[in-house]
């Protein structure tokens, strides 16, 4: 089972302990029905962390919870820069966080490119 699958298991399984339907949780948090039914099945293969950060707020849970118990590792094998880029991606408003999430994707991507 991939991580993908893994985090909208962890989605799914918030949603109904919030006891909301995919049409709320999609609603509250601007994001589509078919988006979110994707993600739990795990056809998603992608999700910025400004849509995981709405998500997650509105399942009042943070980023780093849903993350340390979908993969089952300890937050502690991320380094503290990966911690602290979190953290201040999450303290942007929309528009930025998705604007420089797309930026640093580009970067890994590129990254990827050249050393690997």
């Amino acid at each position: 089972m991939d991580n993908d699958l893994q985090i909208g298991e962890k989605i799914r399984k918030q949603r109904i302990k919030a006891n909301l339907t995919q049409e709320k949780l999609a609603e509250y948090s601007d994001l589509s029905i078919n988006f979110i039914s994707k993600l739990e099945r795990g056809q998603k293969k992608n999700i910025s962390i400004l849509k995981l950060n709405a998500i997650c707020r509105v399942l009042e849970i943070s980023i780093s919870e849903l993350l340390q118990e979908e993969s089952n590792i300890s937050l502690a094998h991320l380094t503290p820069s990966s911690l602290q880029l979190i953290h201040e991606l999450q303290t942007l408003d929309r528009p930025d966080c998705e604007s420089i999430s797309q930026h640093i994707l580009l970067l890994l991507d590129d990254f990827k490119m050249i050393y690997r």
